[in-house]
């Protein structure tokens, strides 16, 4: 009985040794030989709940730890955890951290979506701890994956009274954009509040441009990327995307942010977006140059056939119009009214080989 006792504490204290020094592998080994002792009621020494849901726990932490990418793609390895954060729950059903600890778990499953049992978990949590600003996040996060954004907002207002928080401000700044009734003045203001903690996160500047510019001010999103290139100087995307809220007032200065992030590396919608430019001078040797580089840089360079078919479109020459059209209905249109709304193809929409590929393409989007 007296070896059975010393062996079951000897395994706990190597579990934790091992698992603080994050030696999951072993630390796992040895919390499952003094869980497989308490299973088998062997020895006088009898752990409390308390105790034997904590073993259970780290068990099961000492599992996913050892390979995460692993336990959330790996069926078996996953539910070996969360089996181990079960019995803990069974043992401690007012232990808060347990409840979470699932909920994470649940949240990055890889194979099967479990944002349901991660939600549950998280409600449950927050019963026992009703100002834990994690779980309100986390309830946040839930919710605005699953398109709830009203919900999702709810809590996270919670969360940011208490503790504010760069993720927060992001996360409910992206729920007022996207809501069925969006708010993108509020959630430019979250996603600038985010900004005077962390003025190194790229997306919040990207965020709050694109409120910007669904209020209608364009000088504003023009600005918000300046101070991004001023910051982050070497992201040719950045060009490109000024250069694109640029190019109807200012086609000079759209054409310098594409050479710009073209000086930095070839870039298929800089590429593209020059050849626009080109376009709209009248030089169409350019703008083919152009158009067909944006088909060698990869990429999203699909587009570039749609800015071929209008170019050649504009030169009347059918072969090759119809030729890249094709190619572009395709790889890139999605929208048959963006295709009959171009005024390149006005010429052409009563050809009967223009009825006939559209109509082939509606066949094919059904």
């Amino acid at each position: 009985m007296e070896n059975s006792n010393a062996q079951l504490i000897q395994f706990m204290n190597q579990g934790r040794a091992m698992y603080e020094a994050r030696e999951y592998e072993e630390a796992h080994e040895r919390f499952s030989r003094a869980i497989d002792l308490v299973e088998r009621g062997v020895g006088e020494l009898l752990l409390t709940p308390e105790e034997q849901a904590e073993l259970y726990l780290l068990r099961g932490s000492a599992l996913l730890y050892e390979d995460p990418d692993e336990a959330f793609r790996d069926p078996d390895i996953f539910h070996q955890a969360i089996t181990d954060f079960e019995e803990a729950i069974d043992l401690q059903p007012r232990q808060a951290l347990y409840r979470k600890v699932r909920g994470r778990m649940y949240m990055q499953c890889r194979f099967e979506d479990y944002l349901l049992e991660a939600r549950e978990d998280f409600l449950h949590a927050l019963e026992l701890q009703p100002e834990d600003t994690d779980t309100l996040k986390h309830l946040g996060e839930i919710l605005s994956r699953e398109g709830n954004f009203e919900k999702a907002i709810f809590y996270l207002d919670r969360m940011l009274k208490i503790q504010p928080d760069i993720e927060g401000w992001l996360m409910r700044g992206v729920c007022y954009f996207r809501r069925e009734m969006p708010d993108f003045e509020a959630a430019a203001a979250d996603f600038g509040q985010a900004l005077t903690l962390a003025p190194h996160l790229e997306e919040l500047y990207v965020w709050r441009a694109q409120c910007f510019l669904e209020q209608g001010e364009l000088d504003a999103a023009i600005a918000e990327y300046d101070r991004l290139i001023q910051r982050f100087p070497n992201r040719p995307a950045y060009y490109v995307d000024r250069g694109a809220l640029r190019s109807n007032r200012d086609p000079h200065g759209a054409l310098s942010d594409y050479n710009k992030a073209l000086a930095i590396q070839p870039d298929a919608l800089a590429y593209n977006n020059r050849a626009y430019y080109y376009l709209s001078q009248g030089n169409y040797p350019a703008a083919i140059a152009d158009a067909r580089a944006a088909l060698q840089a990869g990429g999203s360079s699909a587009v570039a056939y749609a800015t071929l078919a209008e170019i050649y479109a504009r030169q009347e020459d059918r072969l090759r119009f119809y030729e890249n059209l094709e190619k572009a209905l395709g790889l890139y249109y999605e929208d048959v009214v963006e295709v009959l709304s171009n005024p390149a193809f006005g010429p052409y929409l009563k050809e009967p080989a223009f009825q006939e590929m559209i109509a082939t393409f509606k066949l094919r989007k059904r």
